[in-house]
């Protein structure tokens, strides 16, 4: 058996030889893309070298992995990628194990890795390592322009989170919608909702007169949080729940009623919402409403408690 591979941060020099590996699943063409890509993230400061791990033996590279702390005590982590042989294994989990243990002392709660159907056989290392294959995200898409207007319930008073003088209800609101829930049940309680406001707060481009805290007849019931994404020329719906004991009540259908005309009446185009696949009621009521499914990533988490 050989010598234990060597983790540390790919320096400056080293960063295309790391990417190189990292998509060296992919073919030729579409891996200088990528690396190009990877290298121009590093550069804008997006990418923080510090989370680019590459695997040596006596010298040379022989795996590397990438993993990025997200606001909301979370982090991002993709697949490990090592050449083959023996220490193959080896390789792929003191780059998992490395990569953990720094977003850990950064702060994370939990990581996860969201892939798509081709990239799946690349989970086996986090499989090995702490992860499970929890569920899978179907994005969505709403394309306003070709569909006419929704009318409102108008049950509802949305107060903006900005105008808001006491912001603990709508953090305990927050926190309440997720008892229950079947979006990603998994991490209920591991995240503080002061975490999670940072989590929402890091996603696109945040407009705190964007999230609203919906009251009916005087009392909390629910949130809708949407951000505005620039780079897909389009709004998100972040998040938007109901409080258990006002589910059925057709509150979730209200507020994406109002998601969709804030929407438009800004001149949006187009309003994207990504949905747990084990959420059949929530599924119904998107595809209801218009949206029509884009893509969908296969979801492996860890929770480091």
């Amino acid at each position: 058996m050989g010598p234990p591979p060597a983790i540390a941060p790919a320096g400056p020099q080293e960063l295309e030889t790391a990417f190189r590996l990292i998509f060296r699943h992919v073919a030729d063409t579409e891996r200088d893309t990528r690396v190009a890509n990877a290298l121009h993230l590093v550069r804008q400061g997006e990418l923080d070298p510090a989370g680019i791990f590459l695997a040596s033996v006596d010298g040379a590279a022989v795996g590397a992995l990438a993993c990025l702390p997200v606001p909301g005590a979370s982090g991002l982590l993709w697949p490990p990628q090592a050449i083959e042989g023996p220490a193959q294994a080896a390789v792929e989990d003191a780059l998992v194990g490395r990569a953990s243990a720094w977003l850990r002392e950064r702060g994370a709660k939990l990581a996860q890795c969201l892939l798509c159907e081709e990239e799946v056989s690349l989970a086996g290392p986090l499989l090995r390592n702490g992860f499970a294959h929890v569920t899978a995200l179907c994005y969505m898409q709403h394309d306003l322009a070709a569909s006419p207007p929704l009318r409102d319930g108008g049950r509802l008073r949305c107060v903006p989170y900005s105008h808001l003088l006491n912001r603990a209800t709508f953090h305990e609101t927050l926190l309440r919608t997720y008892e229950g829930t079947e979006d990603c049940p998994e991490i209920t309680g591991v995240r503080s909702a002061d975490e999670i406001i940072a989590g929402h707060r890091a996603q696109g481009k945040h407009d705190p007169g964007r999230w609203w805290l919906a009251l009916a007849g005087g009392r909390p019931v629910g949130v809708l949080l949407l951000c505005e994404v620039p780079e897909w020329a389009a709004w998100d719906v972040a998040y938007v729940g109901v409080v258990p004991e006002a589910r059925g009540g057709g509150y979730g259908r209200e507020l994406m009623h109002k998601a969709l005309s804030e929407a438009r009446a800004d001149g949006v185009a187009r309003l994207t919402l990504s949905v747990d696949v084990r959420n059949r009621r929530a599924w119904k009521l998107y595809t209801d409403l218009g949206f029509k499914p884009q893509e969908r990533r296969e979801v492996f988490l860890a929770i480091w408690r």
